[in-house]
């Protein structure tokens, strides 16, 4: 496989930077973009979506990988990001993919873990996907969003310390002024796989049915464990070859 670093510039014109995963092969890919969660990087936890793409292009799939505005090697401050902002840059992440020589155009997949998944739903509808593929779609943050920001501000602070990162209130006021993410994700009407961990103490099955309902006839997948993170080698090879065999069938 090959291993391409990239960059792209944002809407905003900041810089985003990423790394592209190739198979061996020459020609164009079904190539999936794959969004990271909250305060993490393109690696994912415990290099779980650097795993990913490697499986995906050991199957012949091209995997595209960016850190978001204000996260790892992007441009910007983590105290500077806007939740609408990751919906930006996934849709300009989604547009370049979509202009690269090594794209099929007519099989691009959005794809995103914890936050990454909230996101991919959301603008799954305006980006028009070829297929979705949502990993522990953690959109269960907007219901406490306002509640948590109102909590800190009431202590007169618009922010507070989350293990090293400023973590801004203005993140959470602007998480909660967009629609129900349920509502949200509504619209999208191609393939779509999602899949959890029984033990995810993070994103629990009411909200992983409340995301199925969105779609028509979606592909489920549980696994028996590893946690919110799939946290256990055969999981994490389970959700690549979920992921492999959806792509190669859609």
């Amino acid at each position: 496989m090959d291993t391409l670093q990239v960059s792209m510039k944002n809407r905003s014109g900041y810089t985003l930077r990423g790394i592209v995963t190739l198979p061996d092969s020459k020609g164009t890919f079904p190539c999936v973009l794959l969004l990271h969660g909250f305060t993490g990087t393109l690696s994912g936890y415990n290099y779980m979506n650097t795993r990913i793409a490697r499986d995906l292009a050991g199957a012949g799939i091209a995997c595209v990988r960016f850190d978001f505005f204000g996260c790892g090697e992007s441009d910007g401050e983590f105290q500077d990001i806007r939740f609408t902002g990751l919906y930006e840059d996934a849709e300009d992440m989604f547009s370049w993919m979509a202009q690269q020589p090594f794209a099929d155009k007519n099989r691009l997949y959005l794809s995103g873990h914890s936050l990454g998944g909230y996101v991919a739903a959301s603008t799954a509808p305006k980006i028009k996907p070829h297929g979705l593929i949502l990993l522990s779609p953690g959109g269960g943050m907007w219901f406490s969003a306002k509640s948590n920001a109102d909590r800190v501000t009431a202590m007169g602070a618009d922010w507070f310390d989350m293990e090293g990162l400023r973590y801004e209130m203005s993140y959470n006021y602007d998480m909660a002024s967009h629609p129900n993410p349920y509502d949200e994700a509504k619209g999208y009407e191609g393939p779509a796989l999602l899949i959890r961990a029984s033990d995810d103490n993070l994103v629990d099955e009411k909200s992983f049915n409340e995301y199925a309902a969105c779609y028509n006839a979606p592909v489920l997948l549980t696994t028996k464990n590893g946690g919110h993170n799939f946290t256990k080698i055969p999981v994490r090879a389970d959700v690549s070859k979920a992921m492999i065999k959806f792509v190669l069938e859609n």
